[in-house]
């Protein structure tokens, strides 16, 4: 396995955030402990305590990774089109749904305790505001836009929309906000 042959190379900490990603997407957020991680990785159980406090911290150990690699699509658009940063930020969510729902703030209890966690989730709206022009207007298009691609992504995360019919009205409702 993946996991333990990257513990054996010295990374326990990558591994055990590696392993709660597994446990997210297989149990979701009250699935993941430090105890199931460590299992995963085959590690002493006293191991993780030198990385995470707790079960949170692992947590928010997961959820800033998400940030990292949304925030790498969004870049990856450069001045893009409007549709092509949303189809982008509809994607992650969409390829990553247990991690998009996390990141939003599902299993984290305490999440104000985490400045490090709410300065990853500015970041993203930021790159979101700046690809769109609006980097000195937080509360105008870029707000409207992050609503629009969270919804959707919500919609079908929950089984309420098809992904095929959340991206084409992804495609349609951005055009019509550019318009």
């Amino acid at each position: 396995m993946i996991i333990k042959r990257a513990y054996h190379h010295g990374d326990l900490r990558r591994a055990l955030v590696l392993a709660a990603r597994e446990l997210l997407v297989e149990r979701g957020p009250e699935g993941v402990s430090l105890r199931a991680a460590v299992a995963k990785v085959g590690a002493s159980t006293a191991a993780p305590y030198r990385h995470f406090r707790d079960k949170d911290a692992l947590l928010v150990a997961v959820a800033l990774e998400g940030h990292a690699e949304v925030q790498d699509r969004l870049r990856a658009c450069g001045a893009g089109t409007v549709t092509a940063l949303g189809r982008s930020y509809l994607g992650f969510a969409l390829d990553n749904p247990a991690l998009y729902r996390l990141m939003a703030g599902a299993g984290i209890g305490d999440r104000a305790a985490y400045p490090e966690l709410a300065e990853a989730h500015r970041v993203t709206c930021a790159l979101l505001a700046d690809r769109v022009g609006e980097r000195n207007d937080p509360g105008g298009f870029a707000v409207t836009l992050w609503c629009l691609l969270h919804g959707l992504a919500t919609l079908v995360i929950d089984g309420h929309v098809e992904r095929d019919a959340a991206v084409a009205e992804a495609e349609r409702s951005l055009g019509l906000l550019v318009h």
